[in-house]
């Protein structure tokens, strides 16, 4: 988690599994883990959503901790009527996962 002061402003998650996982049931699951508002498929290299307060990506990477790598990033300052930040979480995503493969030695 990432804060500024005591406010969280980005959360993520980071998790390996042995099989991919269907991101759209992540997103619309109602637990806190990986809830994502409203979320759309974007065309990317890597399979995303993108919703209205967060996304979710997953890729190929064997690890000792599974063989697909899976990060889910929330925005929680984000007001549930504010539909204004999809397209910068997008440019987020577009930079921050593929750099996020390549520490991980992935990608």
């Amino acid at each position: 988690m990432l804060l500024s002061g005591r406010d969280p402003v980005l959360d993520f998650r980071f998790s390996w599994d042995d099989t991919a996982r269907d991101l759209m049931y992540l997103a619309t699951d109602t637990g806190s883990v990986s809830g994502v508002r409203e979320p759309r498929e974007i065309d990317f290299a890597y399979k995303t959503i993108v919703g209205a307060d967060g996304a979710i990506s997953i890729a190929p990477c064997k690890t000792t901790g599974g063989k697909y790598f899976t990060l889910t990033l929330q925005v929680p300052q984000i007001p549930l009527t504010d539909q204004t930040h999809r397209k910068d979480i997008e440019r987020f995503m577009r930079a921050y996962f593929p750099a996020t493969l390549k520490t991980l030695g992935c990608g």
